[in-house]
């Protein structure tokens, strides 16, 4: 018989549940799916992206597939009607195809071979944003565990729900919320689903909105050999070569600067440092214009800095041309989102003017021979800006001469004729107001 005490403790433990797995740390979460990532010597993964928003009517799925290994091949095919792209990346020369307008372009390959780990894949693919999880989150937890069924399979995934909500959209709406979930497979850190979320209110109606993207996954294939087929481009029947997209209609007009001396200014950067452009002669010259209140430029600036961080050992310089703002409100928004690259102050609009940036962004690629070599208005893929940089590196004789120039639609008439995915620049004494 055993004594009473004893009794008591062996009815406590058979009766006391099993303490829960401690949950990890969101964040250090986060850090091993990036590294696991990185770590990969191939991949090839195949899905669908629905997207809903909630009072406009829109639901739709999006088919998708994505593969690349160490070499630097890469596929992304996303097909959609309207927004479909096939990028394919044969180690060389990259290639992107857009469907709707039957045009590829072709740029080299970004520099990959013998990476020690996993190449970025192009933009536009959707597993980019699982190589750098952190950036742009507020905040994170781990929420539980939940069963999940992605690439043939079923596994036990940690659910991390992170905010990542924009500074931008908080300061244009107080009430603006974007949260982004990951299912994060527990035993091999990779991501078998993941949905975002974002709420604000409508600019015209005050009405709440509610847009959501929701990313799943019906193959998940990690450090198998590929078929070289995949990252072979066959250009489609009757597509054309263009240097830059262009609507159907839409002929591509080159602005009248390309090929002419590049305007020179002086200007000062945010520690009040003067820059001068006829001191850069002899480099290539990159010249963004650009506002904290331009929505359009908050998708150039990042593919400008990648842009910078691979061009800047080659003599490239990257200026960010902020166009008639104060500074404090450009010391404020460079706070929350920085760049590597030189900002300067435009404070009257006057060297805007002189490149007649009457819409932004307005990308300016100026050669070693201080002419203008090319001329962009809207945004632009990140091959195409490459390209247009490469080749300004690689040019011997004057800008223009001989090559066709890379235009800008619009008229650069009136600010009211600035192209679509542009904003029209603001007269130097407005207040501008920060805007999504």
């Amino acid at each position: 018989m055993l004594k009473p005490t004893l009794a008591a403790l062996l009815a406590l433990v058979l009766v006391t549940p099993a303490r829960a797995e401690q949950s990890p740390d969101g964040r250090a979460l986060l850090q091993k799916v990036v590294e696991t990532y990185h770590a990969m010597s191939s991949y090839l993964f195949a899905g669908t992206i629905r997207v809903q928003a909630g009072g406009l009517g829109v639901n739709f799925d999006v088919p998708w597939s994505a593969a690349g290994d160490r070499t630097g091949r890469a596929r992304v095919d996303v097909q959609n009607p309207q927004m479909g792209v096939l990028i394919v990346c044969d180690g060389k020369q990259l290639y992107t195809y857009r469907p709707s307008l039957n045009q590829y372009t072709r740029a080299p390959a970004p520099a990959a071979g013998g990476a020690a780990t996993m190449p970025l894949p192009p933009a536009g693919s959707p597993l980019g944003r699982y190589f750098d999880l952190l950036k742009g989150v507020n905040g994170v937890e781990v929420t539980g565990v939940q069963a999940v069924a992605a690439g043939g399979k079923t596994t036990d995934c940690w659910v991390v729900r992170a905010d990542v909500t924009p500074p931008e959209a908080k300061a244009a709406d107080s009430t603006a919320q974007a949260f982004a979930t990951f299912w994060v497979d527990r035993a091999s850190s990779l991501v078998r689903r993941d949905s975002t979320a974002l709420t604000m209110r409508n600019a015209q109606s005050g009405a709440p909105m509610t847009m959501q993207q929701v990313t799943t996954f019906d193959v998940q294939r990690v450090d198998e050999s590929l078929p070289d087929s995949l990252f072979a481009f066959v250009a489609p029947a009757g597509a054309q070569e263009v240097q830059a997209f262009s609507l159907p209609g839409q002929q591509q007009t080159p602005s009248e600067l390309v090929g002419q001396k590049a305007p020179l200014f002086t200007l000062a950067d945010l520690q009040g440092r003067k820059v001068s452009l006829a001191g850069l002669r002899g480099k290539v010259v990159v010249l963004d214009f650009w506002a904290t209140w331009c929505a359009p430029c908050r998708i150039e600036m990042p593919r400008v800095e990648t842009l910078h961080k691979e061009m800047k050992s080659k003599g490239v310089v990257v200026l960010g041309v902020n166009v008639a703002e104060e500074p404090a409100l450009v010391r404020r928004y460079l706070t929350k989102t920085p760049y590597s690259f030189t900002i300067l102050l435009d404070r009257q609009g006057d060297a805007a003017n002189r490149y007649q940036a009457t819409g932004i962004p307005t990308l300016v690629v100026i050669g070693k021979d201080g002419r203008i070599h090319s001329y962009f208005q809207g945004v632009r893929d990140e091959d195409v800006l490459r390209k247009a940089v490469t080749t300004a590196l690689a040019a011997r004789g004057p800008a223009g001469a001989g090559r066709p120039a890379v235009g800008r639609t619009g008229s650069p008439k009136a600010a009211a004729t600035a192209p679509k995915g542009t904003a029209p620049t603001k007269s130097p004494s407005a207040a501008p107001k920060p805007k999504p």
